[in-house]
Protein backbone atom coordinates (compact mmCIF):
# COMPACT_ATOMS: atom_id res chain seq x y z
CA UNK A 1 0.00 0.00 0.00
CA UNK A 2 1.16 3.30 -1.14
CA UNK A 3 1.98 6.61 1.04
CA UNK A 4 2.26 9.83 0.81
CA UNK A 5 3.61 10.28 3.71
CA UNK A 6 6.84 11.44 1.94
CA UNK A 7 5.89 14.09 -0.64
CA UNK A 8 9.44 15.72 -1.38
CA UNK A 9 10.59 12.09 -2.77
CA UNK A 10 8.05 11.84 -4.77
CA UNK A 11 8.66 15.66 -6.33
CA UNK A 12 12.05 15.17 -7.16
CA UNK A 13 11.17 11.55 -9.03
CA UNK A 14 9.12 13.81 -11.31
CA UNK A 15 11.56 16.67 -11.76
CA UNK A 16 14.26 13.88 -13.12
CA UNK A 17 11.22 12.56 -15.36
CA UNK A 18 10.84 16.34 -16.31
CA UNK A 19 14.87 16.66 -17.32
CA UNK A 20 14.87 13.85 -19.44
CA UNK A 21 12.54 14.52 -21.49
CA UNK A 22 13.76 17.86 -22.34
CA UNK A 23 17.04 16.46 -22.88
CA UNK A 24 15.41 14.18 -25.20
CA UNK A 25 13.50 16.44 -27.25
CA UNK A 26 16.89 18.59 -27.66
CA UNK A 27 18.09 15.64 -28.83
CA UNK A 28 15.97 15.22 -31.47
CA UNK A 29 16.00 18.44 -32.33
CA UNK A 30 19.63 18.37 -32.97
CA UNK A 31 19.29 15.37 -35.07
CA UNK A 32 16.83 17.15 -37.05
CA UNK A 33 18.74 19.83 -37.57
CA UNK A 34 21.85 17.97 -38.68
CA UNK A 35 19.83 15.69 -41.31
CA UNK A 36 18.38 18.81 -42.58
CA UNK A 37 21.56 20.56 -43.28
CA UNK A 38 22.67 16.78 -45.30
CA UNK A 39 19.34 16.76 -47.41
CA UNK A 40 20.07 20.57 -48.11
CA UNK A 41 23.47 19.97 -48.94
CA UNK A 42 22.71 16.99 -50.94
CA UNK A 43 19.45 17.90 -52.80
CA UNK A 44 19.36 21.35 -52.51
CA UNK A 45 22.79 22.26 -53.35
CA UNK A 46 22.99 25.47 -50.44
CA UNK A 47 26.56 24.14 -50.13
CA UNK A 48 27.66 24.44 -53.16
CA UNK A 49 30.37 26.62 -54.61
CA UNK A 50 29.91 29.65 -56.48
CA UNK A 51 31.99 30.75 -59.11
CA UNK A 52 32.67 34.01 -61.16
CA UNK A 53 32.28 33.81 -64.62
CA UNK A 54 32.88 35.98 -67.87
CA UNK A 55 31.57 35.35 -71.07
CA UNK A 56 33.45 34.35 -74.19
CA UNK A 57 32.78 37.34 -76.61
CA UNK A 58 33.50 37.76 -80.53
CA UNK A 59 35.36 40.97 -81.84
CA UNK A 60 38.04 42.82 -82.99
CA UNK A 61 41.39 41.66 -81.59
CA UNK A 62 44.65 43.92 -82.04
CA UNK A 63 48.04 42.46 -80.99
CA UNK A 64 50.67 45.11 -79.73
CA UNK A 65 54.25 45.47 -78.49
CA UNK A 66 54.78 47.95 -75.86
CA UNK A 67 57.70 49.92 -75.14
CA UNK A 68 58.55 53.00 -73.58
CA UNK A 69 61.56 55.39 -75.22
CA UNK A 70 62.45 59.01 -75.61
CA UNK A 71 60.92 62.26 -77.66
CA UNK A 72 63.85 63.49 -79.63
CA UNK A 73 63.85 65.69 -82.71
CA UNK A 74 64.63 64.27 -85.99
CA UNK A 75 67.40 66.60 -86.93
CA UNK A 76 69.77 68.01 -84.37
CA UNK A 77 73.29 69.40 -84.31
CA UNK A 78 75.85 69.61 -81.37
CA UNK A 79 77.69 73.02 -81.71
CA UNK A 80 81.37 72.44 -80.18
CA UNK A 81 84.65 75.04 -80.55
CA UNK A 82 88.00 73.46 -81.74
CA UNK A 83 89.85 76.05 -79.89
CA UNK A 84 90.27 76.33 -76.30
CA UNK A 85 89.29 79.14 -73.96
CA UNK A 86 86.90 81.26 -72.24
CA UNK A 87 83.41 81.71 -73.07
CA UNK A 88 83.36 85.89 -73.75
CA UNK A 89 79.57 85.85 -75.15
CA UNK A 90 76.93 84.23 -75.83
CA UNK A 91 74.19 85.76 -77.92
CA UNK A 92 71.31 83.40 -77.88
CA UNK A 93 70.14 81.26 -75.00
CA UNK A 94 67.25 78.33 -74.70
CA UNK A 95 64.15 78.17 -77.73
CA UNK A 96 65.95 81.08 -79.78
CA UNK A 97 65.49 80.69 -83.21
CA UNK A 98 69.18 80.75 -85.30
CA UNK A 99 70.03 80.96 -88.49
CA UNK A 100 72.80 80.10 -90.22
CA UNK A 101 76.25 81.49 -90.60
CA UNK A 102 74.85 83.62 -87.29
CA UNK A 103 76.93 84.50 -84.86
CA UNK A 104 76.12 82.79 -81.48
CA UNK A 105 78.93 82.69 -79.10
CA UNK A 106 82.18 83.85 -79.15
CA UNK A 107 85.46 82.82 -76.98
CA UNK A 108 88.33 85.38 -75.70
CA UNK A 109 90.06 85.72 -78.87
CA UNK A 110 93.18 87.95 -77.31
CA UNK A 111 95.56 84.71 -77.59
CA UNK A 112 94.48 83.76 -80.74
CA UNK A 113 95.30 87.39 -81.91
CA UNK A 114 98.98 86.96 -80.62
CA UNK A 115 100.00 83.68 -82.29
CA UNK A 116 98.25 85.21 -85.46
CA UNK A 117 100.26 88.71 -85.32
CA UNK A 118 103.12 86.51 -85.02
CA UNK A 119 102.75 84.33 -87.35
CA UNK A 120 102.51 87.02 -90.02
CA UNK A 121 105.39 89.10 -88.73
CA UNK A 122 107.54 85.49 -89.16
CA UNK A 123 106.02 85.27 -92.70
CA UNK A 124 106.74 88.51 -93.83
CA UNK A 125 110.30 88.48 -92.72
CA UNK A 126 110.25 84.51 -94.83
CA UNK A 127 109.24 86.55 -97.80
CA UNK A 128 111.97 89.11 -97.58
CA UNK A 129 114.40 86.86 -96.83
CA UNK A 130 113.66 84.58 -99.82
CA UNK A 131 113.15 87.60 -102.32
CA UNK A 132 116.57 89.03 -101.25
CA UNK A 133 118.47 85.61 -102.13
CA UNK A 134 116.31 85.91 -105.82
CA UNK A 135 118.55 89.25 -106.27
CA UNK A 136 121.47 87.05 -105.44
CA UNK A 137 121.24 84.05 -107.16
CA UNK A 138 120.37 86.51 -110.38
CA UNK A 139 123.66 88.04 -109.75
CA UNK A 140 125.56 84.77 -108.65
CA UNK A 141 126.29 85.81 -105.60
CA UNK A 142 124.40 82.37 -103.88
CA UNK A 143 124.18 79.10 -104.68
CA UNK A 144 120.89 77.97 -105.39
CA UNK A 145 121.07 75.38 -102.67
CA UNK A 146 120.75 78.87 -100.19
CA UNK A 147 117.48 79.97 -102.53
CA UNK A 148 115.95 76.49 -101.38
CA UNK A 149 116.05 77.03 -97.73
CA UNK A 150 114.73 80.26 -97.96
CA UNK A 151 111.91 79.49 -99.90
CA UNK A 152 110.96 76.36 -97.52
CA UNK A 153 110.90 78.94 -94.72
CA UNK A 154 108.66 81.06 -96.72
CA UNK A 155 105.98 78.06 -97.19
CA UNK A 156 106.21 77.42 -93.64
CA UNK A 157 105.92 80.28 -92.43
CA UNK A 158 102.19 80.92 -94.73
CA UNK A 159 101.38 77.44 -93.38
CA UNK A 160 101.79 78.99 -89.52
CA UNK A 161 99.72 81.74 -90.61
CA UNK A 162 96.74 80.13 -92.10
CA UNK A 163 96.88 77.81 -88.91
CA UNK A 164 96.87 80.59 -86.54
CA UNK A 165 94.20 82.24 -89.04
CA UNK A 166 91.91 79.39 -88.55
CA UNK A 167 92.04 79.17 -84.56
CA UNK A 168 91.13 83.05 -84.68
CA UNK A 169 88.48 82.72 -86.70
CA UNK A 170 87.44 79.85 -84.48
CA UNK A 171 86.74 81.44 -81.58
CA UNK A 172 83.47 82.99 -83.80
CA UNK A 173 81.28 80.20 -83.33
CA UNK A 174 78.24 80.49 -85.63
CA UNK A 175 74.90 78.43 -86.15
CA UNK A 176 75.58 75.71 -89.60
CA UNK A 177 71.92 75.50 -89.84
CA UNK A 178 68.33 76.98 -89.67
CA UNK A 179 66.78 75.53 -86.06
CA UNK A 180 66.16 76.01 -83.10
CA UNK A 181 68.48 76.02 -80.00
CA UNK A 182 67.29 73.35 -77.23
CA UNK A 183 69.93 73.17 -75.02
CA UNK A 184 72.88 75.45 -73.82
CA UNK A 185 75.25 73.63 -71.96
CA UNK A 186 77.99 76.74 -71.25
CA UNK A 187 77.88 80.33 -69.20
CA UNK A 188 79.72 83.20 -70.02
CA UNK A 189 83.39 83.65 -68.33
CA UNK A 190 83.01 79.23 -68.45
CA UNK A 191 86.45 77.91 -69.89
CA UNK A 192 85.99 75.12 -72.25
CA UNK A 193 89.24 72.93 -73.73
CA UNK A 194 89.24 71.40 -76.34
CA UNK A 195 91.86 69.10 -76.30
CA UNK A 196 90.69 65.41 -76.75
CA UNK A 197 87.45 66.40 -78.60
CA UNK A 198 85.01 69.46 -79.23
CA UNK A 199 82.94 70.53 -76.50
CA UNK A 200 79.74 70.91 -76.32
CA UNK A 201 77.95 74.35 -76.31
CA UNK A 202 74.80 73.95 -77.89
CA UNK A 203 72.39 71.25 -79.10
CA UNK A 204 70.24 73.32 -82.22
CA UNK A 205 67.18 71.17 -83.40
CA UNK A 206 66.64 71.78 -87.20
CA UNK A 207 62.83 71.17 -87.20
CA UNK A 208 60.53 70.72 -84.05
CA UNK A 209 58.01 69.76 -85.99
CA UNK A 210 59.07 66.45 -87.27
CA UNK A 211 60.08 64.23 -83.71
CA UNK A 212 60.66 60.70 -83.44
CA UNK A 213 60.25 58.31 -80.28
CA UNK A 214 63.53 56.20 -79.87
CA UNK A 215 62.14 52.84 -78.19
CA UNK A 216 64.18 49.89 -77.39
CA UNK A 217 62.39 46.88 -78.03
CA UNK A 218 63.26 43.30 -76.29
CA UNK A 219 65.14 40.62 -79.13
CA UNK A 220 62.07 38.40 -78.57
CA UNK A 221 59.75 40.52 -80.51
CA UNK A 222 62.11 43.00 -82.68
CA UNK A 223 61.12 39.99 -85.83
CA UNK A 224 57.79 40.78 -85.58
CA UNK A 225 58.67 44.62 -86.37
CA UNK A 226 58.74 46.22 -89.50
CA UNK A 227 59.25 49.61 -90.97
CA UNK A 228 55.59 51.13 -92.14
CA UNK A 229 53.58 49.50 -89.45
CA UNK A 230 50.97 51.26 -87.24
CA UNK A 231 51.68 52.54 -83.83
CA UNK A 232 50.85 55.13 -81.31
CA UNK A 233 52.07 56.76 -77.89
CA UNK A 234 51.21 59.07 -75.19
CA UNK A 235 53.23 61.22 -73.12
CA UNK A 236 52.09 61.94 -69.76
CA UNK A 237 52.52 65.73 -70.01
CA UNK A 238 49.16 64.91 -71.98
CA UNK A 239 47.06 62.29 -70.41
CA UNK A 240 44.44 60.57 -72.41
CA UNK A 241 45.76 62.39 -75.69
CA UNK A 242 47.05 59.74 -78.41
CA UNK A 243 49.79 60.59 -80.94
CA UNK A 244 49.16 58.37 -84.41
CA UNK A 245 52.52 57.69 -85.84
CA UNK A 246 54.49 54.63 -87.49
CA UNK A 247 57.52 52.99 -87.30
CA UNK A 248 60.21 54.90 -89.28
CA UNK A 249 63.05 52.57 -89.13
CA UNK A 250 64.50 49.22 -86.75
CA UNK A 251 68.63 49.93 -86.18
CA UNK A 252 70.41 47.21 -86.25
CA UNK A 253 73.10 47.56 -83.86
CA UNK A 254 72.03 45.98 -80.89
CA UNK A 255 72.47 47.57 -77.06
CA UNK A 256 73.29 44.90 -74.18
CA UNK A 257 72.72 45.91 -71.17
CA UNK A 258 73.76 43.41 -68.27
CA UNK A 259 73.31 40.63 -71.26
CA UNK A 260 69.58 42.04 -71.96
CA UNK A 261 70.20 42.51 -75.98
CA UNK A 262 67.31 45.42 -77.19
CA UNK A 263 67.29 47.09 -80.20
CA UNK A 264 66.61 50.76 -81.14
CA UNK A 265 62.99 51.37 -83.25
CA UNK A 266 62.37 54.39 -84.27
CA UNK A 267 58.86 55.80 -84.53
CA UNK A 268 57.89 58.72 -86.11
CA UNK A 269 55.86 61.97 -84.17
CA UNK A 270 54.31 64.25 -85.90
CA UNK A 271 54.43 68.20 -84.38
CA UNK A 272 52.90 70.75 -85.83
CA UNK A 273 51.26 72.39 -83.18
CA UNK A 274 55.36 72.24 -81.23
CA UNK A 275 53.65 70.51 -77.87
CA UNK A 276 55.70 67.63 -77.92
CA UNK A 277 59.01 68.33 -76.11
CA UNK A 278 61.88 67.14 -76.56
CA UNK A 279 63.50 64.69 -73.66
CA UNK A 280 59.58 63.73 -73.19
CA UNK A 281 58.77 60.00 -71.91
CA UNK A 282 56.71 58.28 -74.44
CA UNK A 283 54.87 54.99 -74.09
CA UNK A 284 54.14 53.42 -77.22
CA UNK A 285 52.19 50.71 -78.98
CA UNK A 286 53.18 49.46 -82.13
CA UNK A 287 50.51 47.25 -83.75
CA UNK A 288 52.22 43.53 -85.21
CA UNK A 289 48.48 41.97 -86.22
CA UNK A 290 45.33 42.25 -85.96
CA UNK A 291 41.98 39.97 -86.68
CA UNK A 292 39.11 42.17 -87.42
CA UNK A 293 36.44 39.49 -85.95
CA UNK A 294 37.20 36.55 -83.62
CA UNK A 295 36.23 34.72 -80.62
CA UNK A 296 38.05 35.77 -77.95
CA UNK A 297 38.28 34.91 -74.22
CA UNK A 298 39.39 37.38 -71.40
CA UNK A 299 43.16 36.49 -70.15
CA UNK A 300 41.70 36.42 -66.77
CA UNK A 301 39.86 32.90 -67.48
CA UNK A 302 43.62 32.12 -68.73
CA UNK A 303 45.23 32.73 -65.22
CA UNK A 304 42.64 30.73 -62.89
CA UNK A 305 43.09 27.18 -61.24
CA UNK A 306 40.53 24.92 -59.75
CA UNK A 307 41.15 24.25 -56.29
CA UNK A 308 42.35 20.97 -55.14
CA UNK A 309 38.99 20.42 -53.47
CA UNK A 310 37.23 20.53 -56.63
CA UNK A 311 38.52 18.51 -58.80
CA UNK A 312 38.27 15.48 -57.06
CA UNK A 313 34.72 14.25 -57.97
CA UNK A 314 31.49 16.03 -59.80
CA UNK A 315 28.37 15.05 -58.76
CA UNK A 316 28.25 12.81 -61.62
CA UNK A 317 31.39 10.68 -60.54
CA UNK A 318 33.16 12.15 -62.92
CA UNK A 319 37.13 13.32 -62.54
CA UNK A 320 38.24 16.36 -63.19
CA UNK A 321 41.63 17.01 -64.30
CA UNK A 322 43.65 19.78 -63.62
CA UNK A 323 45.09 21.44 -66.67
CA UNK A 324 48.24 21.17 -68.36
CA UNK A 325 51.35 21.99 -67.13
CA UNK A 326 52.40 25.54 -68.36
CA UNK A 327 55.86 27.10 -69.40
CA UNK A 328 56.46 30.69 -69.99
CA UNK A 329 54.59 32.74 -72.77
CA UNK A 330 51.51 31.20 -72.08
CA UNK A 331 52.76 27.85 -73.95
CA UNK A 332 52.35 24.03 -72.73
CA UNK A 333 55.52 22.43 -71.64
CA UNK A 334 55.33 19.69 -74.44
CA UNK A 335 55.51 22.98 -76.82
CA UNK A 336 51.80 23.08 -77.66
CA UNK A 337 49.83 26.38 -77.64
CA UNK A 338 46.84 25.07 -75.96
CA UNK A 339 45.35 25.94 -72.85
CA UNK A 340 41.95 24.68 -70.95
CA UNK A 341 39.71 26.75 -68.70
CA UNK A 342 36.54 25.66 -66.80
CA UNK A 343 32.93 26.50 -68.45
CA UNK A 344 29.88 26.74 -65.77
CA UNK A 345 27.23 24.92 -67.71
CA UNK A 346 23.74 23.86 -65.95
CA UNK A 347 21.41 26.53 -64.57
CA UNK A 348 20.72 26.89 -60.28
CA UNK A 349 22.09 23.77 -58.37
CA UNK A 350 22.76 21.91 -61.33
CA UNK A 351 25.23 24.03 -62.78
CA UNK A 352 28.88 22.65 -63.07
CA UNK A 353 32.08 23.42 -64.33
CA UNK A 354 33.22 21.65 -67.22
CA UNK A 355 36.57 21.40 -68.57
CA UNK A 356 37.46 22.60 -72.15
CA UNK A 357 40.88 22.61 -74.28
CA UNK A 358 41.65 24.95 -77.14
CA UNK A 359 44.33 26.75 -79.14
CA UNK A 360 45.92 30.34 -78.05
CA UNK A 361 45.92 32.55 -81.05
CA UNK A 362 46.75 35.61 -81.39
CA UNK A 363 46.76 38.11 -77.84
CA UNK A 364 46.46 41.39 -76.25
CA UNK A 365 47.05 42.68 -72.87
CA UNK A 366 43.07 41.57 -72.40
CA UNK A 367 42.14 39.08 -74.99
CA UNK A 368 43.45 35.69 -76.51
CA UNK A 369 42.12 34.40 -79.81
CA UNK A 370 40.75 31.17 -79.25
CA UNK A 371 41.93 28.35 -81.82
CA UNK A 372 40.30 24.50 -82.49
CA UNK A 373 42.68 21.55 -81.37
CA UNK A 374 44.58 20.93 -84.35
CA UNK A 375 42.65 17.33 -84.92
CA UNK A 376 38.90 19.41 -84.43
CA UNK A 377 37.14 21.98 -86.94
CA UNK A 378 35.59 23.65 -84.82
CA UNK A 379 36.90 24.80 -81.15
CA UNK A 380 34.68 23.62 -78.03
CA UNK A 381 34.46 26.74 -76.81
CA UNK A 382 31.91 29.44 -78.04
CA UNK A 383 30.43 32.70 -77.75
CA UNK A 384 28.68 32.69 -74.93
CA UNK A 385 29.88 30.61 -72.64
CA UNK A 386 30.77 31.28 -69.23
CA UNK A 387 34.36 30.55 -68.02
CA UNK A 388 35.32 30.70 -64.64
CA UNK A 389 37.98 33.10 -63.22
CA UNK A 390 37.34 33.14 -59.91
CA UNK A 391 35.01 31.66 -57.12
CA UNK A 392 33.20 33.82 -54.79
CA UNK A 393 33.75 34.34 -50.62
CA UNK A 394 37.75 32.84 -51.79
CA UNK A 395 40.63 34.13 -49.26
CA UNK A 396 43.81 32.99 -50.67
CA UNK A 397 45.26 32.72 -54.05
CA UNK A 398 44.58 28.53 -54.03
CA UNK A 399 41.40 29.14 -53.62
CA UNK A 400 40.81 31.84 -56.18
CA UNK A 401 43.10 30.14 -58.57
CA UNK A 402 44.81 32.84 -59.25
CA UNK A 403 48.44 31.34 -59.76
CA UNK A 404 50.70 32.85 -62.75
CA UNK A 405 50.28 31.44 -66.55
CA UNK A 406 48.38 33.09 -68.25
CA UNK A 407 49.76 33.92 -71.87
CA UNK A 408 52.40 36.59 -72.65
CA UNK A 409 51.09 40.28 -72.70
CA UNK A 410 52.22 42.57 -74.81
Amino acid sequence: MLSNSNPAKSQSYFKRNAWVKWALILVLIFLLGVGGWFFSKRYLGLSQTKYMTVPVEKGPLIATIRASGTLNPVRSVTIGTGVSGMIRELTVDFNDRVKQGQIIAKIDPREFQAKYDQAVAAYELALKNHRYNEELMKQGFISEQALITTDSALKAALGAVNLTKKSLDDTTIRSPVDGVVVKRSVEVGQTVAASLQSPEIFIIARNLAEMQVETSIDESDVGRIEEGQEATFTVDAFPGRVFNSKVKQIRKAPVNIQNVVTYTVLITADNPDFKLLPGMTANARIEVDHRDQTLKIPNSALRFRMPMKDLEKKPGGETVKAPPKLGSGGRSASGNSFRSVYVLEGEGSRAEPVKKSFRIGLTDADYSEILPLKNEKEPQLKEGDNVIVGIEGAINAKEKGSTPGGPRMF
